[in-house]
């Protein structure tokens, strides 16, 4: 049995599509496209060799052409914003009275409860709503509305 037979090259390149899934960037799927190109020549006759230079010039097109195309529309930045970004610009309840020399105490924001910095000398109160400015390391800086 020939290595090189065209149902050899359509199962790489199944294999090669099923294990896409599992590894992102979409280089299996080029390798895939390859194999394809590879199994029509082995289907009309060719050797070995040109279903090899076959399966690499696939590989190669496909890399260069079908590649950036899937990446431009599978990978978009949707600009979500996670983590400690998430809190920047909402709303948050003081849970702990500011010293007004100091600027610190606490706010309720997202469900928990952070150490507060304000960016002003304004007293702040139990229960006044502020917006986060930014987060520094475990402290979020407030401003009062």
């Amino acid at each position: 049995m020939d290595f090189f037979q065209w149902h050899w090259w359509a199962g790489l390149a199944i294999i090669l599509f099923i294990a896409e899934i599992f590894v992102p960037g979409f280089f299996l799927v080029c390798l895939g496209i390859g194999c394809i190109g590879g199994s029509l020549l082995a289907a009309a006759g060719f050797g070995a060799s040109v279903q090899l230079i076959a399966f690499s010039a696939f590989s190669l097109i496909a890399f260069f052409t079908i590649r950036p195309v899937l990446m431009k529309r599978m990978f978009k930045d949707n600009n979500v914003r996670t983590n400690m970004d998430a809190l920047i610009g909402q709303h948050g309840k003081v849970t702990q009275d500011f010293e007004p020399g100091l600027r610190l105490g606490r706010v309720a924001v997202g469900g928990d409860d952070w150490r507060a910095e304000s960016t002003t000398d304004h007293p702040l109160h139990v229960g006044d709503v502020v917006k986060i400015v930014r987060v520094d390391s475990n402290t979020v800086i407030v401003k009062p509305l």
